[in-house]
């Protein structure tokens, strides 16, 4: 048996490789609408933080020092809050090179682009963050983009917010003593559905669109552990100068929620346009370290992406959270303490009402990087000693990248200390999220490899770690679309081109291109060069279920 399989993989390689059209006809059919993408976002591409009238986001102020009084960009104990104190005013100049990225999307045969708008670039507020003007210039600027790829005929996922808040309603939070921070203010989804309601008013219709980015991402990284991301706030006070890790991330979970809901309202209101629209949510793969820690994993799972899907999905919080989080809000609010006296852990009728449903009856939008053992926490463990919970500790499960036993790598490990290629993972991610939430269409609007700039150019062009990674990990997407009969309609490469990533600055590179940032010119590495060859070729998953190794050219 395993004979065969080895002649069959090997013959399916070689009609691959000298054949890419032909469809191997023993394969089940998969989705035909399939798009091969990439992608990139605002902040981390743009740059020209002031042109044509755009304001500051709350990343500017997280990278620069002296761009505010409340978010500022060095920690408590001194340190930039960004690798060697960089920042994104640079960036890659997308702002004004955008036609590039448009002709490298094309020349490397991609079908798709995942992009962000700057919210500050689009609405101008007043000081006070209450009133706002349309920025006719911005929404000239995003015309022109979505002109450029629709000219080209790329389809565009288009997400309306990737971070870059305006900062004036994290300093209009900041004055009010009932939320201190913008994601934990009531009235925050209110504003999302103004700005989304300009957005699909104003700019053309695109393919999908995205309605929030991580949000899981920005209250684990911005609302607990050191707070490495803006707005930083955390327990720990050499890190952050205020925060909550018990209470804030989830307050501030359930706020991203109903923004997701009301930008879906404005979306439903403008009449449905594109093809779908949903939040992208991340999470990556827990294997359970032996038989016995299979409750540990799941929870581990459950503390990403169903925190925030279930709710839309199910209309209640997954119950593993609940459990823990629902008593600690009841004894907050009944000490009214803080903002918290605002604010509630229970979903109101009327928030239900938003929240249940909202999404497009089609697609869940997901992001993955990597996967990691998780284990019962022992006592050995950080956690347990935790008596008082947090965030990181609530889900009572320890997570590594290595083996608890010996210490060997679940993957290879990449150098920017968290990514491990694992490509079983993101099959056996979407087996699980398959089984929780039946009856979707998958779009993977994040994947991708990063690793730390290397010494020279020639070595990062040269990025054969990167090419297995997207080998691996494209091979078990197709398998689950093949074998475990999962819906995939699209899959997004991060990124399109090296750019500023966020705490990591430009220490770390994701993209497919090459980007020298003395001179902004860009190069395509060995990986982008294989998609063009063996990948955005195939015309759907059947296609890709054995590729060709990375040392073929």
């Amino acid at each position: 048996k395993e004979w065969r399989q080895k002649v069959c993989q090997d013959l399916a390689i070689e009609i691959m490789l000298y054949f890419p059209f032909i469809i191997v006809p023993f394969l089940l059919g998969v989705e035909s609408n399939f798009y091969w993408g990439t992608a990139t976002a605002a902040y981390q591409v743009e740059g020209y933080r002031n042109a044509d009238a755009r304001q500051a986001s709350i990343w500017d102020a997280f990278d620069t020092e002296n761009v505010s009084t409340y978010i500022l960009a060095k920690r408590p104990d001194g340190n930039s809050r960004i690798y060697n104190s960089e920042n994104g005013a640079t960036a890659d100049e997308d702002f004004v090179r955008y036609q590039e990225s448009v002709d490298l999307t094309t020349n490397l045969g991609f079908q798709a682009i995942r992009l962000s708008l700057s919210w500050p670039r689009i609405v101008s507020y007043d000081k006070n963050g209450l009133n706002f003007t349309i920025n006719s210039k911005g929404i000239a600027h995003y015309h022109q983009v979505l002109e450029a790829y629709a000219a080209k005929n790329i389809k565009v996922a288009l997400t309306l917010w990737h971070w870059d808040l305006p900062l004036a309603l994290e300093e209009r939070a900041a004055r009010d003593n009932d939320c201190a921070s913008a994601w934990l203010c009531p009235w925050l989804p209110e504003e999302f559905e103004k700005y989304a309601a300009i957005v699909f008013a104003q700019l053309p219709a695109v393919e999908y669109y995205v309605t929030i980015n991580e949000p899981l991402t920005i209250i684990q990284n911005g609302y607990s552990g050191s707070g490495p991301h803006a707005p930083g706030r955390c327990s720990d006070r050499s890190a952050c100068y205020a925060g909550d890790d018990r209470l804030e991330p989830y307050a501030a979970a359930k706020t991203l929620i109903l923004a997701h809901a009301h930008i879906f309202q404005a979306w439903k209101n403008a009449g449905r346009p594109g093809n779908g629209c949903g939040i992208t949510l991340n999470g990556d793969y827990c294997l359970a370290f032996t038989k016995n820690d299979q409750n540990a994993a799941t929870r581990c799972l459950e503390w990403q992406l169903p925190l925030f899907f279930d709710p839309i999905f199910y209309g209640h919080w997954p119950q593993s959270i609940n459990q823990v989080v629902a008593s600690r809000f009841s004894a907050e609010e009944m000490n009214a303490t803080s903002f918290f006296n605002n604010a509630s852990w229970v979903w109101s009728q009327d928030e239900l009402k938003l929240v249940h449903g909202s999404h497009d009856g089609t697609h869940l939008f997901m992001n993955t990087y990597t996967s990691k053992f998780a284990r019962a926490v022992m006592p050995q463990d950080p956690c347990a000693n935790n008596t008082q919970g947090s965030f990181t500790c609530d889900m009572n499960a320890t997570v590594s990248g290595y083996n608890f036993t010996d210490h060997s790598p679940i993957g290879v490990p990449s150098s920017n200390g968290w990514l491990f290629s694992y490509g079983a993972g993101i099959r056996k991610l979407l087996e699980f999220y398959n089984s929780r939430y039946p009856n979707r269409t998958f779009i993977i609007t994040e994947n991708g490899w990063g690793n730390a700039t290397q010494s020279n150019a020639e070595v990062d062009l040269k990025d054969i770690e990167r090419c297995n990674f997207y080998r691996d990990y494209i091979s078990n997407v197709s398998a689950a679309a093949i074998y475990d009969n999962i819906k995939i309609a699209a899959y997004f490469a991060w990124s399109l081109i090296d750019n500023f990533e966020w705490a990591d600055g430009y220490s770390t590179r994701f993209g497919l291109v090459y980007v020298n940032y003395t001179d902004q010119t860009r190069s395509a590495k060995h990986s982008a060069l294989y998609f063009q060859k063996f990948i955005t070729k195939a015309s759907n998953l059947n296609q890709t279920l054995y590729l060709p190794t990375c040392d073929v050219f």
